[in-house]
């Protein structure tokens, strides 16, 4: 099996952005469909992987500055 080329996680969102594009479309057929629904599992797995990784040097970086805990993200907070 070939080895493919990892992209870095921005080219990996905008060619995936990309392939929901071209399926939302609808004018291709079944088999091409197939072909970019697998490309975008790949591009979706390079993704989180990227993410993963950034998230294990930011708790690198905060136990090395003392901190041990990463806070949650909380979305629903707003500014008022």
């Amino acid at each position: 099996m070939a080895r493919r080329k990892k992209r870095d996680y921005e080219a990996a969102i905008t060619e995936l952005e990309s392939l929901v594009d071209r399926l939302e479309q609808g004018d291709i057929s079944l088999e091409e469909s197939l072909k970019l629904y697998e490309s975008g599992v790949l591009l979706s797995r390079d993704c989180q992987e990227a993410l993963q990784q950034a998230e294990q040097k930011v708790q690198m970086l905060l136990q090395q500055s003392g901190q041990t805990n990463l806070v949650d993200f909380d979305t629903n907070t707003t500014d008022s």
